[in-house]
């Protein structure tokens, strides 16, 4: 397990300051407040301990000290680069590769930095989230009467998948980290990762949803509706304690 707590300080406060950058906007800008809605909805619902919040005032994360917000949410593409605690960070795999984000994958990253003093255990002082500007999905589109007049085409994916990205990363922020991951079944959520999508028709992103879990004759487990189980509830509540 590599859960992180948060430094105390920010801790004890049970609540989570995030600043939008101004790339933020359009949809993704209602995608985040939605984001932020939901995961404090999943927090009341689910006691977890901790609470987003958005103030007007916020402003981004100093890099050399305490001050500002303590996540910050943005758009990525390309390399991924931040700085906090007088340093400066690249985003990088689990095999600690550089990442070349694309803003078109259905994808996002959190970047979370850690600090420690001594021998003691590495506490969380800040979370840079960077999502896809515009992460697309091929759906079905009809081009004639015939029933072989028909392509698939790139389109921008529906608000469902965006918030989904969004609340995922949100919970990386809470101090999880991909060794946490829910895995694709039964008990699936909305920090599962690699599900596919199951894009709806070309003019209807309404539709589109994530494909959880797709195990015949079992039912399938779609999101939205975005929901946590107990797995990540556990983790989250143990690590606010």
């Amino acid at each position: 397990m590599t859960v992180t707590p948060w430094e105390d300080t920010i801790k004890n406060g049970k609540v989570l300051n995030v600043f939008a950058t101004p790339k933020v906007q359009g949809v993704w800008l209602r995608t985040f407040n939605d984001a932020i809605a939901k995961f404090n909805e999943l927090s009341r619902n689910n006691s977890l301990g901790v609470t987003l919040a958005a103030p007007p005032n916020a402003t981004a994360p100093d890099p050399t000290g305490p001050g500002g917000a303590h996540i910050q949410f943005d758009l990525g593409n390309g390399r991924l680069e931040w700085a906090a605690e007088s340093q400066k960070f690249v985003a990088e795999d689990d095999e600690g590769n550089p990442i070349n984000f694309s803003p078109f994958e259905t994808h996002g990253f959190t970047g979370r930095v850690k600090k420690r003093y001594g021998s003691n255990p590495s506490f969380m002082t800040r979370a840079f989230i960077y999502v896809p500007a515009t992460p697309k999905v091929q759906a079905f589109m009809k081009t004639g009467p015939g029933p072989n007049d028909y392509k698939y085409v790139d389109r921008p994916v529906g608000d469902g998948i965006r918030l989904y990205i969004a609340v995922h990363e949100f919970i990386h922020a809470t101090g999880l980290s991909n060794a946490e991951h829910n895995k694709e079944g039964p008990d699936a959520d909305v920090f599962t990762f690699g599900p596919s999508i199951s894009a709806g028709n070309f003019n209807s992103p309404q539709d589109d949803k994530i494909l959880l879990y797709n195990n015949h004759p079992s039912p399938r487990v779609y999101a939205p509706p975005i929901t946590i189980k107990k797995k990540v509830v556990d983790l989250i509540t143990a690590n606010w304690k």
